[in-house]
C-alpha cells in the first residue's frame, strides 16, 4: 500500500531500441562462446590468408604503384570471413533457440518477435564486420594491401548486401532444419561446398567450365568478384557492377521468403503434433535382458567395451555435424579436388596423384574423428559427470575409454573404405590386396597417434567447448602444411608439417596404397610411434575424471 498523498513508481516499458540493443549484445556474447562460430569466421580466413601469403609470396605487381599480390588475395579472405559470420551462425543459433524452447517461450514475454530475429541478425552482422577488419588489416600492415578509396562506397554497400545475403540464407536453413545439429552440419557443408565451387581455395589456378557455370549461379561467386574488382587498383570506374549485385540481393530476397513460409516457433512436428521427448542413451550398457529366476553371470570385459563402441558409433551417427565433418567432407572434398585437376593430374610424392590426395583426405577425417571429435564427446561426458558416476556401475573407466577409442579406429576404417570407392570407382585408384592391408594396420597406428594427442590437448583444457576450440585451431593450420588442403606448397612448410603426426599418417597412407606396390614408411611410422608414446604419457598423467570445483 502506499501512503495518502503519494504516487507508486510507474514502470517504463523498455523501447523497441533499447530491446534491441540487448538482444544484440545477448546474441554477441552467445556467439562469442560457440567455439565453431569463432574457428569459421576469424581463424580459417586468417590462416588461409596467411598461408597463400607465404605461399604465392608477396611481390610487387607494378613498381610505379606499389601494388603487390595479396592486393588480388585478400578479398577472397573477406568473403569467406563475411560467408561464414552470416550463414551457418544464423542458422545454427536459431535452430539452437528452438530446440531449446527459447523461441517458443518468447510468445508469453514482452519481447517482439521482431527483436529477437534482429538481434540474431545483429550478431551476425558484428562478427561479420568484425572478421572483414581482421583480414583487411592483415592484408593492410602485414602485406602491404592497399584501399582503392574510389570504391569504398561500391565495397560498403557490397558487404551490406552480401551479409543480408548470408545471413538470410541463414534463416532459411533454420527453418527448414529439424534440429539444431542438422542446422550446423549443413550450414557449415554448403558454406564449404560453395568456398570449393565458387573458386575461392584455387587462386591462381582454372577451374573446368561446367564448375564456373555452378558457381555463376550462387551468391558467393559474384559476392568474391565483386570485392575482387574493388579492390583492384587497375580496375576503373567506381566499383559499381549491378549485376552481380543483383545475384546477391535476388538470393536473400529468395531466402526470406522460404524463412517466412516455413519459419517455426517452437520444435514441433511440422504436421501439428510433437516430437517424443528425446532421452539420450546411458552410457552404461544394458547388456542383460530382464532379470529372472536364476543368476546369471555379469558380462566380460570384452563384452563391455563392445557395448561402448556400438553406442558411441551410434551415437556419432546420429550427429550430422559429426559425420559431415569427419566423413563427407574429405569424401566430397577428394571427389571435388580430382574433379578440378583432372584425372590425368600427374604424380605427386612418386605415386599417382588420385592416390596421394586420397591419403590425404583420409588423413584430415582421421584427424577430425579421433583428434577431435573423440576426446571432446569424453569431455563432454565428463562435464555433465557421467566419467564421476561410473564409479558405482559395472562399467569401469578403462572400459568406457577403450570402447570409445574403438569405435574412433572403426569409424576411421569407414572413412577410408569411402575415399577408395569414389578412387576405385571414377579415378581408377588401384589398390593391391597387400596395400589394403599394411594400409589398414598403419591407419590404425595413426589414428592411435591422434587419438593420445587430441586426450592430451583435453588433459591440459578446462572444459569440452575449450577442446574443440584448442584443437581446430591446431589441426586447422596442420591441414595446409601437411599436404591437406595445399599440395606442393614450400618445402620450408613441409618442414615444419613433418615435426607433427598428421603429415606421417599421410605419408604412411600414401606408401601402403602406391600400385606400384605395398610399402612401410618406416621413418613416418617411427615418427607417429615417438608421438603416441609421449602423448598417451602426457594424457595419462593430466586427464582428469572430475572437473574442478568453479569451472
Amino acid at each position: 500500500m502506499t501512503r495518502a498523498g503519494t504516487t507508486a513508481p510507474v514502470a517504463h516499458r523498455p523501447g523497441a531500441g533499447s530491446l534491441l540493443l540487448a538482444q544484440l549484445r545477448y546474441s554477441v556474447v552467445g556467439l562469442w562462446r560457440v567455439r565453431v562460430v569463432l574457428i569459421f569466421t576469424f581463424v580459417l580466413p586468417l590462416v588461409w590468408l596467411l598461408v597463400v601469403g607465404a605461399i604465392a609470396g608477396n611481390e610487387t605487381i607494378d613498381s610505379a604503384s606499389g601494388v603487390r599480390v595479396m592486393q588480388f588475395v585478400t578479398p577472397v579472405a573477406l568473403s569467406m570471413g563475411v560467408l561464414y559470420a552470416a550463414y551457418p551462425t544464423v542458422a545454427i543459433s536459431l535452430a539452437e533457440a528452438r530446440e531449446l524452447g527459447i523461441l517458443k517461450r518468447l510468445r508469453g514475454t514482452p519481447l517482439p518477435a521482431w527483436t529477437y530475429l534482429a538481434g540474431r541478425i545483429g550478431g551476425a552482422l558484428v562478427f561479420a564486420l568484425g572478421s572483414v577488419a581482421a583480414s583487411l588489416a592483415v592484408g593492410v600492415l602485414g602485406f602491404g594491401v592497399q584501399i582503392v578509396w574510389r570504391t569504398l562506397l561500391a565495397t560498403v554497400v557490397t558487404l551490406v548486401v552480401g551479409i543480408a545475403c548470408f545471413a538470410t540464407l541463414g534463416l532459411a536453413v533454420a527453418a527448414l532444419a529439424p534440429s539444431q545439429s542438422f542446422a550446423q552440419g549443413a550450414s557449415i557443408g554448403t558454406a564449404v561446398g560453395l568456398t570449393f565451387v565458387s573458386g575461392l581455395f584455387s587462386f591462381g589456378g582454372s577451374v573446368p567450365a561446367w564448375l564456373e557455370t555452378i558457381g555463376d549461379v550462387f551468391p558467393l561467386k559474384p559476392f568474391n568478384e565483386l570485392l575482387q574488382s574493388q579492390f583492384n587498383p587497375f580496375h576503373p570506374g567506381a566499383g559499381w557492377d549491378w549485376g552481380k549485385l543483383a545475384v546477391v540481393a535476388g538470393w536473400a530476397a529468395a531466402a526470406a521468403l522460404v524463412a517466412v513460409r516455413f519459419f517455426r516457433w517452437d520444435a514441433g512436428l511440422r504436421g501439428g503434433g510433437s516430437p517424443a521427448p528425446a532421452v539420450p542413451p546411458s552410457p552404461v550398457p544394458t547388456l542383460m535382458a530382464a532379470p529372472r529366476a536364476q543368476t546369471r553371470r555379469p558380462p566380460s570385459a570384452a563384452a563391455m567395451v563392445l557395448a561402448q563402441a556400438r553406442f558411441a558409433l551410434r551415437a556419432a551417427w546420429r550427429d550430422p555435424g559429426s559425420i559431415f565433418f569427419a566423413l563427407v567432407m574429405p569424401v566430397g572434398l577428394y571427389a571435388l579436388i580430382l574433379a578440378t585437376q583432372g584425372q590425368d593430374a600427374g604424380e605427386m610424392s612418386g605415386v599417382p596423384f588420385p592416390v596421394f590426395y586420397a591419403a590425404s583426405m583420409v588423413a584430415y577425417g582421421a584427424g577430425v574423428a579421433v583428434f577431435l571429435n573423440l576426446p571432446e564427446a569424453v569431455m563432454v561426458a565428463r562435464d555433465r559427470g557421467v566419467l564421476k558416476r561410473l564409479r558405482g556401475t559395472p562399467l569401469q573407466t578403462w572400459q568406457y575409454l577403450a570402447g570409445r577409442t574403438l569405435a574412433g579406429l572403426a569409424f576411421t576404417v569407414v572413412i577410408a573404405a569411402a575415399v577408395l570407392a569414389v578412387g576405385v570407382a571414377f579415378y581408377d585408384v588401384t589398390v593391391t590386396a597387400a596395400g589394403l592391408l599394411v594400409g589398414l594396420v598403419v591407419l590404425q597406428v595413426g589414428a592411435l597417434t591422434m587419438t593420445a594427442c587430441g586426450f592430451a590437448v583435453a588433459s591440459r583444457v578446462p572444459n569440452a567447448k575449450s577442446v574443440g576450440a584448442v584443437g581446430l585451431v591446431i589441426l586447422l593450420p596442420l591441414s595446409f602444411f601437411s599436404d591437406v588442403f595445399v599440395v606442393g606448397g614450400p618445402e620450408w612448410m613441409r618442414t615444419v608439417g613433418s615435426f607433427f603426426p598428421l603429415l606421417h599418417v599421410q605419408r604412411v597412407l600414401k606408401a601402403a596404397w602406391d600400385p606400384g606396390g605395398a610399402e612401410i614408411a618406416w621413418a613416418s611410422l617411427g615418427v607417429l610411434l615417438l608421438w603416441l608414446v609421449v602423448a598417451g604419457a602426457v594424457a595419462v598423467r593430466f586427464f582428469r575424471w572430475e572437473t574442478r570445483a568453479g569451472q
